[in-house]
């Protein structure tokens, strides 16, 4: 794993999804990047999509992919090895507990794998060989209060098992990472008199005792962001909290204390950051109210 870093520097903008989406299941399969699903709006109506791409950071291109079995948007995703799996999400009606995975050039639904519950807006991280699902919450789009502290563990190929749910309030789209034995989980929002209210609590769960902790604080409360982990810090990327945000945070594991430490091209959330190489790639989300981000954007680590 690369040494901690400062900051990311010099972002570049490299070839647009072909068409821009938003919560999409996104994932980095060997070297490249795999977007599948998701929403975008065409003449007022929301679209769930079927599509799947595929881009390859070395030749800048993306291409086509087998497309989804259903539409799904929502999702959480990861991939472990060649595999590409998908947890829940939905389309135009109730969350769905189905896993799906891409692998050999087609998708098959994993029936041993569903969750446990419906789920959508969850985040997934992936720690030692496990899959470990956060929150979410598993009603319609605009359901917020079936939001949920729940903590999901599988291995793949099977089934989940249920874990100490996460402490305070429910909570969806919040930012994780997982280093040191810990998932580290930042932000997020929380349903609240028929709407979200941002959070900004950093909380800390230790695998081995099944045990959690409030590490700290935020800078400020906001929702939509990604975590990626980069050495012994939490990289957390853009978000959402009274505007489009383009700050980059770093997150100490152990303290919970966070700082500015560079800043995206564009305010954006639900956009997907990955380390690939010593590259961050960039890709899908928001850049305003029913705007999909169409760019994928590389920045290099900076020393």
């Amino acid at each position: 794993m690369p040494k901690a870093k400062s900051e990311l520097t010099d972002w570049k903008q490299r070839a647009p999804l072909e068409v821009p989406r938003a919560g999409c299941a996104v994932g980095v399969v060997g070297d490249n990047v795999v977007v599948a699903g998701g929403t975008y709006w065409r003449e007022g109506q929301k679209i769930w999509d079927v599509r799947a791409d595929l881009y390859d950071p070395a030749t800048d291109r993306w291409q086509p992919l087998a497309p989804l079995p259903q539409p799904r948007a929502d999702v959480a995703a990861l991939a472990a090895g060649d595999a590409f799996y998908i947890f829940g999400g939905g389309a135009d009606g109730p969350a769905v507990a189905a896993v799906l995975c891409h692998q050999g050039g087609a998708w098959r639904e994993l029936p041993r794998m569903a969750l446990p519950a419906p789920r959508r807006s969850s985040a997934a991280v992936l720690l030692d060989g496990t899959f470990y699902l956060l929150g979410g919450f598993a009603g319609t789009g605009g359901d917020y209060a079936s939001a949920t502290t729940t903590l999901w563990a599988a291995r793949p190929g099977s089934a989940w098992k249920v874990l100490a749910p996460m402490p305070g309030p429910a909570r969806f789209l919040a930012a994780v990472g997982a280093l040191g034995g810990r998932l580290i989980v930042a932000g997020g929002c929380t349903p609240e008199d028929g709407k979200v209210r941002n959070l900004d609590e950093v909380l800390s769960y230790d695998v081995r005792n099944d045990q959690w902790s409030t590490l700290g604080r935020l800078p400020s409360a906001f929702r939509g962001a990604c975590g990626v982990v980069v050495g012994d810090r939490l990289l957390v990327f853009g978000g959402y909290a009274d505007k489009f945000l383009s700050q980059i945070l770093s997150v100490d594991p152990v303290t919970g204390e966070s700082k500015v430490v560079g800043e995206l091209p564009v305010g954006v959330a639900d956009t997907r950051f990955f380390l690939v190489g010593s590259e961050v790639i960039g890709v899908t989300g928001e850049n305003g109210i029913k705007m999909r981000f169409p760019d994928t954007i590389v920045a290099s680590l900076a020393e």
